[in-house]
């Protein structure tokens, strides 16, 4: 109520957040293949003497340096604040109304949000986004480091435990879990590289940890 204006804007960042959340390619970015290799692929019930579990080579830093913001405009969005643009309201009203005019959710025109050139902090901001839901997960695995499941698969390997559930369920996880890796190590060499632009100061690296109060939220998703 003290914040008309900005409660206001909150809500129609849920609005197109909510509209965006449809179209998995706006969310969802594909890795590169890991171990790659011109062999024949390794066979299901066998495996040779020397063989470790798979992991990602330096190719997948260059496909996420070419590619890693082609998946930010929900970061994009969710960082954006009242004071990133002159008329914000303007332009994401007018991206919600290309969303619902759209044929299809899943192939809609290439929204403002996403060509607009941002400022460096509001770049700062979608990038740190970008790690903290890719780190997110980490803390709900029991194991939660790449390296601790790469040894619970060789585990496996050693007892004999291969073509099973247990091993399949293990290589899933490994590969969320290295795909989570690699998303953080590009995002932190971001962070690290944009320090050394003369412009940025210690503000813009300034991001709230904590959200915002839980009767604030209550009152912006029920009403």
């Amino acid at each position: 109520e003290s914040h008309p204006e900005a409660f206001a804007f909150k809500r129609l960042k849920l609005n197109y957040l909510q509209q965006i959340a449809i179209d998995p390619s706006r969310w969802v970015l594909p890795l590169p293949p890991r171990s790659s290799t011109d062999d024949t692929p390794i066979s299901t019930t066998t495996l040779p003497s020397d063989y470790t579990a798979p992991s990602f080579g330096v190719e997948v830093y260059e496909y996420l340096e070419a590619n890693a913001l082609s998946a930010s405009l929900p970061c994009r969005l969710i960082s954006l604040t009242d004071t990133d643009l002159d008329d914000g309201t303007t332009l994401l009203q007018q991206d919600l109304q290309i969303l619902r005019e759209s044929a299809t959710p899943h192939h809609t025109p290439l929204l403002r949000l996403e060509e607009l050139e941002i400022s460096i902090s509001w770049f700062i901001r979608t990038v740190q986004c970008m790690k903290k839901l890719t780190t997110y997960p980490h803390g709900k695995n029991s194991i939660t480091s790449v390296s601790d499941q790469e040894n619970y698969i060789m585990d496996l390997v050693k007892d004999g435990n291969i073509n099973t559930l247990e091993w399949n369920a293990a290589h899933v996880k490994l590969e969320e879990m290295q795909s989570q890796e690699a998303m953080e190590d590009w995002a932190m060499d971001v962070l690290d590289r944009v320090k050394d632009i003369e412009s940025v100061s210690a503000d813009d690296y300034f991001v709230r940890e904590e959200p915002c109060p839980e009767e604030y939220t209550r009152e912006l998703i029920l009403n």
